[in-house]
């Protein structure tokens, strides 16, 4: 199905989705053309078309003082 799978993963109807989740299991049902990250400190989901976009977190999480999630 395209996807690219670390970590536990339980897929239903998941299309070309990249999944990355060490610490538990992720579930996914019925999405497709996602990035989906798991960490201890945060979790991150967007379009694989938006993943150039990830800076504007990085910059809204240093502008509120968030440094520790970085």
């Amino acid at each position: 199905n395209g996807n690219i799978i670390i970590g536990e993963h339980v897929n239903i109807d998941t299309t070309h989705t990249t999944v990355y989740g060490k610490e538990h299991l992720v579930a996914t049902l019925g999405v497709d053309n996602l990035i989906i990250v798991h960490t201890p400190d945060a979790t991150l989901v967007c379009p694989k078309d938006r993943a150039q976009d990830v800076k504007k977190i990085v910059d809204e999480l240093k502008s509120k003082n968030k440094k520790e999630l970085l």
